[in-house]
């Protein structure tokens, strides 16, 4: 949006626009410049005179649509079972989209419940001891030695026959991906 109004005697940027593809077309590099830069001390005027005008033009469609939106609402209640076909498949509601040069079809989305996730860290990265147990039943080894490939727990034995030092330091390291992949196959393992 190009504002229109002169600032303490400024050109407005309508002007300086004008004045700039001017100077472009006569290849005055300079003066391109020179008034580039005063376009820049336009810059926070152009944004707040832009934020005013979506301001005033979504108070201005306020009240239609509200209009809009009941009507919507009486249609959505007029269609077969609607709240008994959402309720079937858990959802809470519905948006869609439109394409923007026509009303034809564009997107449908079901408003659902988030699910809640266990963050990775729960189960390897500072999370406190036994809470990988406390939520599966299995500790780390026996999900490891029940659900981990040949090749997995080759690794884990490699890690720690390479070490000197805290072996259950590298143990715990190889068994994180591992677990994590045991997990994400099987979510059932995870009591609610």
């Amino acid at each position: 949006m190009v504002t229109e109004t002169k600032t303490n005697g400024q050109p407005t940027v309508a002007e300086l626009m004008a004045k700039i593809g001017e100077a472009s077309v006569k290849g005055d590099i300079t003066e391109v410049i020179r008034l580039s830069n005063l376009m820049k001390k336009h810059q926070s005027e152009i944004e707040d005179a832009e934020i005013a005008r979506q301001q005033a033009e979504a108070d201005a469609l306020a009240g239609e649509r509200s209009k809009l939106a009941e009507d919507v609402w009486k249609y959505v209640q007029r269609m077969p079972n609607i709240k008994d076909k959402l309720a079937s498949v858990k959802a809470e509601g519905f948006t869609f989209k439109l394409d923007k040069d026509d009303l034809q079809y564009k997107s449908v989305a079901l408003t659902v419940p988030a699910i809640k996730t266990k963050s990775k860290k729960t189960f390897g990265g500072g999370g406190s001891t036994g809470s990988l147990k406390a939520s599966t039943g299995m500790s780390r080894s026996q999900l490891v030695e029940t659900y981990g490939t040949a090749e997995e727990k080759a690794k884990i034995k490699e890690a720690m026959d390479k070490t000197v030092e805290r072996k259950d330091s590298a143990r715990y390291v190889a068994e994180k991906p591992i677990i994590t992949r045991i997990l994400g196959e099987h979510p059932e393992l995870v009591k609610k």
